[in-house]
């Protein structure tokens, strides 16, 4: 009887799973709903994990009893106590011989590199980096949330490209186009209109987040305002990178840095201040793809507990069945 791991990545929008052999080939991949922790609780995420678990295994032709080692990473899991609570969770589907609950950054960052060392950079509504050593020790930087940091996320794009138009409307600062970029794209008169609904929360964090593509579109314009928070995006996702590398001792040999999250979507203009920055603190870099998704990377993770090196044939099986 043929026997496997399982991944999954969970987060607020959708829960992916991956069931993968021990040769390394994929043998099915599916998606549920949301698996936040903190968003539904611990009886819904019981109810999204055993039932998106179960239609991958049934997709993958197996049973539970096949399944070596779960590997549940999951946004919202960062403190000791809710790892334990969800890994009660986890260990009460009876699922898996053996489980590991981990953060999503986990899986992401051994998917990027297969189980190796490397750098992430993950920019999406906020920021955070983590990077693994050639010695298995891992740093990060930076997920400070977007009250005490996330510089270089969508949501600091877009809370710079207000902070200018509004500073324009007050002559406190230069001319921009966003300014009224941002007011026909909110739907406003005057840029100032919008300041309730930040307020009183009706523009959120993640509404905020969104106005990044907008910045990126007026830079490409040639609007000097957009194009100096663009730049200091790029710096400040590069400093991320260099903390970890300066933590891991990384000064001469060559580090992979994989960047990931929805605004690397325009990872062009972001990559020549990231670069820069990297040179300047001495980090020796190559910028490069992830080689495979979170869901993957928690499958990878699965598999090197069980002592499965993800190398040679099995790390050819993995990456060739990445679409």
């Amino acid at each position: 009887m043929s026997e496997v791991v399982v991944g999954v990545d969970g987060g607020g929008t959708k829960t992916n799973v991956a069931v993968v052999g021990t040769d390394g080939a994929v043998l099915a991949r599916v998606q549920g709903g949301t698996s936040n922790y903190q968003v539904i609780g611990g009886e819904k995420l019981a109810q999204v994990l055993r039932e998106t678990i179960q239609n991958a295994l049934e997709t993958a032709g197996v049973d539970a009893s096949q399944v070596r080692h779960l590997v549940v990473a999951l946004a919202g899991v960062g403190r000791p106590s809710d790892r334990e609570a969800v890994t009660k969770i986890v260990e009460g589907l009876g699922l898996s011989k053996r489980s590991t609950v981990d953060s999503d950054a986990a899986a992401a960052l051994a998917g990027a590199f297969a189980g190796g060392e490397g750098i992430i950079v993950i920019s999406g509504t906020g920021t955070i980096c983590f990077g693994k050593g050639a010695d298995g020790r891992v740093e990060r930087s930076g997920g400070w949330g977007y009250l005490l940091g996330d510089e270089g996320s969508g949501y600091w794009i877009g809370q710079q490209a207000l902070i200018a138009a509004l500073k324009d409307l007050d002559g406190r600062g230069p001319r921009t186009a966003l300014r009224e970029a941002l007011e026909k794209h909110l739907g406003v008169e005057r840029i100032d209109r919008v300041i309730p609904r930040v307020y009183q929360g009706d523009l959120d964090r993640a509404g905020v987040a969104a106005l990044a593509p907008l910045v990126f579109e007026v830079a490409a314009a040639g609007d000097p305002v957009a194009k100096e928070i663009v730049k200091r995006a790029g710096e400040e996702l590069g400093k991320l990178a260099a903390a970890v590398a300066k933590r891991l001792n990384w000064s001469s040999a060559r580090v992979r840095v994989a960047p990931i999250g929805s605004v690397f979507k325009r990872r062009a203009v972001l990559e020549p201040e990231m670069t820069r920055v990297l040179k300047d603190a001495g980090v020796d870099h190559e910028i490069v793809d992830p080689l495979l998704d979170p869901a993957l990377g928690a499958a990878v993770i699965g598999l090197q507990r069980e002592g499965v090196a993800v190398e040679g044939k099995v790390l050819a099986n993995l990456v060739g069945n990445v679409s």
